[in-house]
């Protein structure tokens, strides 16, 4: 029987639990924040990561950004997702690491369990790109050579499994083209390949590619994105014209250790909203091709539960494995 003693002690219970709350959110940071960028200096992921940090600073704390480089991003994962839930651990993480990457690699499916969205980042225009030296300025006349010698020519992705991969996988099998894979350790490889004309075409990140575009060497024939990209506003997207319906992006996202409590994630959001909205971070990101933003962790669940099943198809379709 439930007796007045118990509820009593009950209602107790959940009273301490809200106080406690309430007193991590009032006293975090209580130490120096961590941001982990899973992949080396220089790139979008770094990108990123230095700008959470400034925007995170300002609660008084030291901010650092710590790389952990490794396997498409799962040794900076793994690290957080072992670290105390209790804030002072964040990683950054890439659309490919949690929608991708857990489909091909149980270790990796078992870091995700143990990481909680926090808020999505930014996206990533990807374009698809081809030599400058190619005989086709649009999307349609690409499709068109590429199925007049069907199995002859190859595109190049910045490795398997990747979110290149995947996007081109995707418009292989939308586009009903025959193209042989060749993946590189990278972007910066496969680019340079893609200049001189090695591998025909490929579906690249803005940040990778952007420069080489705007210098001449590269062609951009559309985007991927739903809507035009900012940073090339002239250029097409693939679903206005040739594969209604078509998006593919890469987006970057603010991860947990799973367990951090509510209030502090509730402190960090708009704090996060205020960073990526900064005049200067959108100047910064901009200049590279990357669109910042913000969202509640429960959008980045949501999307990456619709781009899992997306790329659980295109996955099986295409038989892709991270066997050599």
């Amino acid at each position: 029987m439930f007796t007045m003693k118990k509820l009593l002690a009950a209602c107790c219970g959940v009273a301490l639990a809200v106080l406690a709350n309430s007193v991590q959110a009032q006293t975090f940071p209580s130490k120096a924040i961590t941001i982990v960028a899973p992949y080396p200096p220089g790139g979008a992921t770094d990108l990123y990561a230095r700008s959470v940090a400034n925007g995170l600073a300002e609660f008084g704390q030291p901010t650092v950004v710590d790389n952990r480089a490794g396997a498409s991003g799962l040794i900076g994962a793994e690290y957080v997702s072992r670290q105390p839930a209790d804030g002072h651990t964040l990683l950054i993480g890439a659309s490919s690491m949690f929608s991708i990457l857990p489909q091909l690699l149980p270790r990796m499916k078992d870091v995700a369990s143990h990481v909680e969205p926090v808020s999505i980042l930014g996206f990533n225009p990807s374009y698809v790109v081809v030599p400058a030296s190619l005989p086709v300025n649009t999307i349609q006349e690409l499709i068109a050579y590429l199925k007049a010698k069907p199995g002859e020519y190859a595109y190049g992705s910045a490795g398997k499994g990747t979110s290149q991969h995947v996007f081109m996988e995707l418009f292989k099998q939308r586009a009903g083209v025959d193209l042989l894979p060749v993946q590189y350790k990278g972007s910066s490889p496969m680019v340079v390949d893609l200049i001189a004309g090695r591998v025909v075409m490929a579906i690249e990140q803005g940040p990778a590619v952007l420069s080489q575009i705007k210098a001449g060497r590269l062609k951009a024939l559309a985007v991927t994105t739903a809507k035009r990209a900012q940073a090339m506003p002239n250029i097409p997207t693939l679903s206005e014209t040739v594969l209604p319906g078509f998006e593919a992006v890469t987006w970057f996202a603010l991860y947990a250790p799973s367990g951090v409590p509510k209030s502090v994630i509730a402190k960090m959001v708009p704090q996060i909203a205020k960073t990526m909205n900064s005049a200067e971070v959108k100047e910064r990101m901009h200049a590279v091709g990357v669109e910042p933003t913000s969202s509640s962790p429960e959008e980045v669940t949501k999307r990456q539960a619709a781009e899992t099943k997306t790329w659980a198809g295109v996955i099986s379709q295409s038989r892709i494995t991270l066997d050599e």
